[in-house]
């Protein structure tokens, strides 16, 4: 087999043909062979409105035929589409982020935050929090708080990771390498490793210390914006005084990529004043398709009812599941806000299942005919934003079926 797909495969020669992908449709999808999977993964999250809907291929199809190729970078004409879907969503984010610059991945807008920090502030350093996620390559790589990735690529230079909700490590950290060599402070609202919720008192408190010193807050909601923990941002429903916020995944629905970086007028100011063009961008960004399908996207999102659903959908997914967790001491905890609900588990002795373990319990799950993501000793359930009642009762019974199989097979007890 020639595609060597998957960061998380070492081997692209295994046989995986049988199980490609060929269809989807509602919270679905179907194999080559015909089997149909509920897909509790959103993809890699980012399928928030499902695998067909219309009104979203109905916007890609027309501006296919009216415009399908642009660019924003190294010219002076862009899309009115861009023009257009910019102005909206500025104007549903919080008041104080006026100025959008559109990029084509999360790790590549993530990147460009920071950059765009160092640009105007003339700082270089930059926190973040351990298990923290901001995608991979270079930069992003350095950014992510995962210590494996950094074994691999060599220490990060000029970035310092702290715990997460840990005030006091912040501080001790800001004061240790000097505020006035600090560009920015990088986090998500809600980690993507665990779903740890940050909350509104420590989020404030970053943002007094950040412009205290001068120093920008940057929010990574490529994976909590656009309706993933119930809100179009998390930045906007705490209220939080986000210097940037960076969006992606959800944005576009997964339908095509497509990233953004919100920021201040002040930095946008400071940036087009600057005397040198920020050095940031590629040909793809802001494509016309995809922004085509982000400005569906918001006007699917824009009447609320997605998004008021997605709290009370949430609760139900993670009540079933505890419901089947009395039933089993293997699954330990369910947590997680909206549609973010991470299921712990464990050996016969408590202890936190290894990776394989984890790895039989995913492909019993698939067995089952259900996707779900792994983190550590984690399942990770980031269904559509769409999923139904039933859909939900479905989830939690297919993956208890998945770790009642494991259990029986005695994988668990070989573990511990």
């Amino acid at each position: 087999m020639s595609l060597w797909f998957s960061a998380l495969t070492t081997n692209s020669d295994q046989n995986y043909r049988d199980r490609a992908l060929a269809a989807g449709h509602g919270c679905w999808v179907t194999d080559v062979r015909g089997r149909d999977y509920l897909d509790a993964r959103s993809a890699l999250w980012h399928a928030t409105l499902g695998y067909d809907n219309q009104n979203v291929i109905d916007a890609i199809t027309r501006q296919l035929h009216r415009l399908p190729i642009g660019q924003i970078i190294r010219h002076d004409q862009p899309p009115q589409v861009d023009l257009d879907y910019a102005d909206r969503l500025a104007a549903v984010l919080p008041q104080r982020l006026t100025h959008i610059r559109f990029c084509t991945t999360g790790a590549q807008a993530v990147e460009g935050a920071v950059l765009l920090s160092r640009f105007v502030n003339h700082r270089t350093h930059v926190i973040a929090l351990w298990d923290g996620y901001h995608g991979i390559g270079g930069l992003a790589s350095s950014l992510t708080g995962e210590q494996p990735l950094h074994a691999i690529q060599g220490a990060p230079v000029g970035v310092h990771h702290v715990p997460a909700g840990d005030l006091d490590a912040l501080r001790d950290t800001v004061e240790r390498v000097g505020p006035e060599r600090i560009t920015a402070v990088l986090m998500e609202p809600i980690l993507g490793t665990g779903f740890v919720e940050l909350g509104k008192s420590y989020l404030d408190a970053v943002a007094e210390l950040c412009h205290r010193h001068g120093i920008h807050l940057i929010l990574d909601e490529v994976t909590t914006g656009f309706g993933r923990s119930g809100s179009l941002t998390v930045a906007g429903a705490l209220d939080v005084a986000a210097d940037m916020v960076v969006l992606s995944k959800g944005i576009t629905a997964g339908y095509l990529p497509l990233a953004a970086i919100a920021v201040t007028a002040e930095i946008a100011g400071a940036a087009m004043s600057a005397g040198t063009l920020f050095p940031h961008g590629s040909t793809s960004d802001g494509h016309p398709l995809a922004i085509a399908a982000a400005d569906a996207v918001l006007t699917e999102l824009t009447d609320g009812a997605v998004l008021a659903r997605v709290a009370s959908i949430g609760a139900q997914l993670t009540d079933a599941v505890r419901e089947r967790a009395d039933d089993h001491p293997t699954i330990a905890r369910v947590h997680g806000p909206g549609l973010m609900v991470a299921v712990s588990l464990v050996d016969t002795n408590g202890t936190p299942l290894a990776a394989s373990a984890m790895a039989s319990v995913k492909d019993a799950c698939r067995d089952a005919g259900l996707l779900v993501s792994l983190c550590g000793n984690m399942v990770m359930l980031t269904p559509p934003l769409i999923i139904t009642e039933v859909e939900a009762d479905l989830i939690a019974d297919r993956l208890y079926d998945g770790i009642l199989s494991v259990v029986s097979s005695g994988v668990l007890s070989r573990a511990a």
